[in-house]
């Protein structure tokens, strides 16, 4: 079962980082970046990494 409420806190925690890494000219985008698309990408990532370490 996914936890929803997990994945979107992980959401808004990467998109933030992400934010402040790009304001911090540490990450380059162009004008076609979709920021949403990357931090759901990467906290699905995170997620299946989590529950990978929960499960015995």
């Amino acid at each position: 079962m996914i936890n929803y409420i997990l994945l979107y806190k992980i959401r808004r925690r990467v998109k933030r980082i992400i934010k402040d890494k790009i304001e911090d000219e540490e990450l380059a985008t162009t004008e076609t970046s979709c920021l949403g698309c990357l931090a759901d990408d990467i906290s699905w990532e995170i997620y299946y990494l989590l529950k990978e370490d929960k499960e015995p």
